[in-house]
């Protein structure tokens, strides 16, 4: 949905043949003199004539990728565009191998997905795939082995990592979004869907690349407008967490649709809260009594082959041997059918952030505050008139604020939110971080929609101040006693923010915070590294300097200033000074003025801002004008702090 990157599902094993453990064939390669590096050897496979060389091949690629020090030497080879003409293979399991291969390639990052569209990944793909659709006449239909777990046929696996490769290249780059939508592929996509025929695990990975590629795409939304009822019927999908998945993915395909979202409004919101109200502890709680059996499962399970058999073997013998080691076991299934499920919540999580979102004011981007003059006196910088960030309003329509009311959806993403039991986080660590990263993600998703609500809906009808209060004690505690994560720390800061905003107007809730208390904060924004953390900590801090009493407001101005004087990030500066400035929007504080020498570092602050604003235009994108309003609002802070000492006594002399 556009606001994180979404986690791929499971990858394929790195042992798709079943030959030869791929690591040793690698140390042997690394010793063979024939050949110059790992990298000649493997092109030298792909470029045989025979079918198991190109796929042993394959699979070292596959290997070799995932250890990080390798990948430069991939890059600096032509062994990707090389492999990429293997997507048309005539044989069909070079063409399965090589899907799976780049598919796993695919999930390592962005550059990587960029660099296989620079290497014409796509050209070879799309080939692959038109001939699913086009070229088929819609005569293909997948089958499924009742005894290995409902596996696919090779022909139908080639097209599942097929489609998930395009996935991963359309989310990472718009080249690729843009060749696709060439390509008149989507209107055929559609018919993958229809899970009855193709599969739950089709269907899921074809609506996941949908959703992708239906985000802002118009080209797109003239060709889904007219398939309203097939994506509907998606809908009423209940039962296993791969039926909330498809359902809640559908969802975010109807949303991402102008056309189809207005319509099917009401359905969307009932489905995303059926999807949110399942409790995804218990089935966290049972995949993690079972998830140390999967590593043991992984050291007994110890295949001896015979060579001169397999060399006699038949192409159908072949692939069955290898259906046979890629066969998952209980353990592994189970994980995958939880991994569904936080998927699932995670997207909900992110389509309500999408649909809850107000437009944002237009600012002009030709602001140029360097023909300010003089003329433009203290009476400029209105004390009273500084922006109050929370309007006690509700900025969403009618129709959308009463559904987030009537399907409960604060307290449903509040409950997402919460980190899950400390025995279960620790197997998940030790077992199955990729697990552990859904959760997390889901996590800071569920936050990240909190803090667009909080934003948008006024405090009474997120549940009045007392309400709000607390929720800022909770993530206070889980920031400080949690785990450091960076992605959550940023979500939990975020909300935290958002939900101090609801509380300028309630200063009795604070009467017994303590120095103490506010010296964690500081400390929070002495140890963070993370620029978008640190402004939400000033932000803060510069929040809580409209709350509290004289001698914490000082602690606090000190704190903001010294920190801003030794900031890089002009944003963070930026959001500091803007919040700090809101500190004297009721009370002039000039002993704290005077005691601080707070006009020469505003001065310099200014200064610094100037000079940093003429750098950093390209670097801040869309935040620039904001931080030029800010600046323009400092150089007049400056000129309003002066004009304030010129008359004012400090404490000692009136003594005198």
């Amino acid at each position: 949905m556009g606001k994180a990157r979404k986690p791929k599902g499971h990858k394929n094993k790195l042992n798709p043949t079943g030959l030869v453990d791929a690591g040793a064939l690698l140390d042997q390669e690394l010793s063979n003199e024939k050949s110059d590096s790992p990298i000649q050897a493997i092109v030298e496979q792909l470029q045989s004539s025979s079918a198991e060389e190109k796929i042993c091949g394959l699979q070292t690629l596959a290997t070799i990728c995932q250890n990080e020090v390798n990948i430069a030497a991939v890059v600096k080879s032509d062994v990707v565009r090389i492999a990429a003409s293997l997507l048309v293979d005539p044989d069909q399991s070079v063409r399965h191998a090589t899907a799976g291969a780049f598919r796993n390639l695919s999930v390592l990052s962005v550059q990587i997905c960029e660099y296989m569209v620079d290497q014409d990944v796509l050209t070879p793909l799309l080939a692959l795939l038109n001939k699913y659709t086009v070229s088929s006449g819609g005569e293909w239909k997948p089958t499924f082995d009742r005894n290995m777990h409902d596996q696919l046929d090779e022909k139908s696996d080639t097209f599942l990592q097929a489609v998930s490769l395009l996935w991963n290249l359309c989310e990472s780059t718009s080249i690729a979004l843009d060749s696709f939508n060439q390509s008149h592929l989507l209107e055929s996509f559609v018919k993958y869907l229809d899970w009855q025929v193709y599969g739950k695990e089709i269907a899921i990975a074809v609506s996941q690349c949908v959703l992708v590629i239906s985000e802002d795409n118009i080209v797109s939304w003239r060709i889904l407008s007219s398939f309203g009822n097939e994506l509907t019927s998606l809908l009423a999908l209940d039962g296993d967490n791969s039926s909330i998945l498809l359902r809640t993915v559908a969802a975010g395909i109807i949303a991402n649709v102008p056309p189809l979202a207005v319509t099917y409004l009401g359905q969307l919101f009932a489905t995303l809260s059926r999807t949110l109200e399942v409790n995804h502890r218990p089935a966290l709680g049972s995949v993690t009594s079972s998830l140390p059996l999967l590593n043991q499962k992984d050291v007994i399970q110890l295949e001896v082959t015979d060579d001169t058999r397999m060399d006699d073997e038949s192409a159908e013998q072949s692939f069955q041997r290898r259906r046979r080691a890629d066969m998952p076991s209980e353990v592994e299934l189970e994980v995958r059918n939880v991994g569904w499920l936080l998927q699932a919540q995670r997207i909900a999580a992110e389509i309500l952030t999408n649909i809850c979102s107000t437009e944002e004011e237009e600012w002009q981007d030709d602001m140029d505050d360097e023909n300010l003059s003089d003329a433009e006196s203290v009476h400029d910088y209105d004390t009273n008139g500084l922006d109050d960030s929370l309007q006690n309003t509700d900025k969403l329509p009618i129709e959308i604020l009463e559904a987030v009311k009537s399907f409960g959806f604060v307290e449903k993403l509040w409950q997402k939110a919460q980190p899950i039991a400390e025995n279960v986080r620790q197997i998940l660590v030790e077992n199955d971080r990729s697990l552990l990263k859904r959760v997390n993600n889901l996590r800071a998703s569920s936050m990240l929609c909190l803090h667009n609500l909080c934003n948008n809906i006024s405090t009474e009808d997120l549940g009045g101040a007392e309400a709000i209060y607390q929720v800022w004690l909770e993530l206070g505690q889980q920031v400080f006693q949690g785990e450091k994560n960076p992605k959550l720390l940023e979500a939990s800061t975020s909300l935290m923010r958002a939900t101090l905003e609801h509380l300028r107007k309630s200063p009795e809730l604070f009467r017994q915070m303590t120095e103490s208390d506010l010296q964690l904060m500081l400390a929070g924004v002495n140890e963070c590294k993370d620029p978008e953390i640190r402004a939400n900590w000033l932000r803060m801090l510069g929040i809580l300097g409209c709350l509290l009493s004289e001698p914490l407001i000082k602690l606090i101005i000190d704190l903001v200033l010294s920190t801003c004087l030794n900031e890089e990030n002009l944003w963070t500066i930026s959001e500091a000074m803007d919040s700090m400035m809101d500190i004297f929007a009721e009370n002039d504080w000039n002993q704290i003025v005077h005691d601080l020498d707070m006009v020469a570092k505003c001065k310099e602050l200014d200064r610094r801002m100037k000079s940093k604003l003429k750098q950093s235009k390209r670097e801040l994108n869309e935040r620039y004008p904001a931080v030029c309003t800010v600046r323009t609002n400092l150089w007049r802070f400056c000129k309003y702090l002066e004009t304030e000492m010129k008359n004012f006594k400090p404490a000692a002399e009136n003594e005198g």
